[in-house]
């Protein structure tokens, strides 16, 4: 066989794996931290407009089309987690203790929570989920 042929068999294989890493690695997970960064800057904006004290009611604070588009992200986050995500990152994600269905849970219990101490708790315990061990924002 000529050696143009072996190139051209190389070059055509190095491209093929070269389009599924993108198309399934690197994509899917760029666009799980793009959704994730979005999600916890909205949860510390709703963070910083708490009231201080902790006995104070906070419907008017959450506002419902804030508390919509953080359900909507919250629920992309998760498809993205349980069908686009390749099984290895999932793994990743599982060792470093970060679960978007875990922070689903705990920002759909927001709407119903009372007072802002309840809410500043309820938004640590998403942060938790959300982040890494060596990244927390700290909200608590």
């Amino acid at each position: 066989m000529d050696p143009i042929y072996w190139a051209a068999l190389f070059s055509f294989l190095t491209g093929a794996i070269g389009y599924i890493i993108v198309r399934f690695w690197i994509l899917p997970i760029t666009r799980y931290k793009r959704v994730r960064r979005m999600l916890i800057n909205m949860l510390a904006d709703l963070f910083r407009t708490l009231p201080e004290e902790d006995d104070l009611p906070v419907k008017a604070t959450l506002g419902k089309k804030r508390l919509r588009e953080m359900r909507r992200l919250v629920t992309q986050l998760v498809d993205l987690n349980n069908h686009d995500l390749p099984y290895w990152y999932r793994l990743v994600l599982l060792s470093s203790k970060e679960s978007a269905l875990n922070a689903s849970e705990a920002i759909m219990r927001l709407e119903n929570l009372p007072t802002s101490g309840q809410v500043r708790q309820c938004l640590g315990e998403a942060e938790r989920h959300l982040t890494t061990k060596r990244a927390h924002t700290n909200f608590n």
